[in-house]
């Protein structure tokens, strides 16, 4: 293994398994001075190709920047492409993964304005049974499952906090941050038949800058963390001089 295994300068990355291919997305990684979202090939995840644009943010009608930790999902044939943007969430579609997508609502899917918490950060995930979850959040951790179409893109059924699980099962009220339980970068993935949640405690420049995670027998919950005498349920820390260690997760 290369590292790092790309060349260019980058941070957030996202890993789409399709079939035989792997497609990388992350914060960077494109044009100096641009606004955009680009998108690597590999088959091996060793060997990357050159980063393509898959989204300028000259056809992102509602923002002009902070491009920042992007989603991928397939569903159907098409490819759903979720993204921050001015610290907030929009979504794009297209019918090949490192094609141009474009933004399907034409306005940001969360707003800034939608809730009391920084609105970025969305990560995909995609259930045995074709459904598609969507959770975000830096400060709390939103989800709900999502409806996708090239056409639309809203959120149906129940809107869940995770993070207040968490606050929840250590006995603290979710209304008094704590950084060192949650604050940003979550992740989902399911492992047999479970379903593990794992995100970003602290802040990226703090030297306690780690992962926790927790696992479920359902998508939406609940989640519970491992905490024991000898487990403080820590997945990642950040050590020798690097600090930046969530949104590390690869997606199957």
């Amino acid at each position: 293994m290369k590292n790092p295994i790309i060349k260019e300068k980058a941070g957030d990355p996202y890993i789409l398994k399709d079939g035989e291919n792997y497609y990388m997305t992350a914060t960077g990684g494109g044009r100096k001075g641009k606004a955009e979202f680009v998108c690597w090939h590999s088959t091996d995840l060793q060997n990357w190709s050159e980063p393509v644009t898959i989204l300028d943010f000259e056809n992102v009608s509602w923002a002009n920047g902070g491009a920042w930790a992007p989603s991928m999902v397939e569903k159907d044939g098409y490819y759903y492409f979720a993204f921050c943007a001015d610290q907030q969430i929009g979504i794009a579609v297209c019918d090949e993964p490192m094609g141009t997508y474009h933004d399907i609502l034409g306005r940001p899917l969360v707003a800034k304005t939608d809730y009391d918490f920084q609105t970025i950060d969305p990560v995909f995930l995609k259930d045995d049974d074709g459904k598609i979850y969507m959770a975000f959040g830096q400060g709390k951790c939103m989800m709900s499952e999502i409806a996708l179409t090239p056409e639309s893109a809203e959120f149906v059924g129940e809107m869940v906090c995770l993070s207040e699980m968490l606050y929840r099962q250590v006995s603290k009220s979710p209304e008094i941050e704590d950084k060192s339980l949650y604050n940003e970068a979550p992740d989902l993935i399911k492992i047999g038949d479970r379903y593990l949640f794992s995100w970003a405690i602290y802040d990226v420049l703090d030297y306690r800058y780690g992962m926790r995670y927790a696992w479920s027998s359902k998508p939406m919950g609940p989640y519970i963390m491992p905490l024991d005498f000898d487990h403080d349920n820590i997945m990642l820390m950040g050590r020798h001089g690097i600090t930046g260690c969530g949104h590390l997760q690869d997606r199957e």
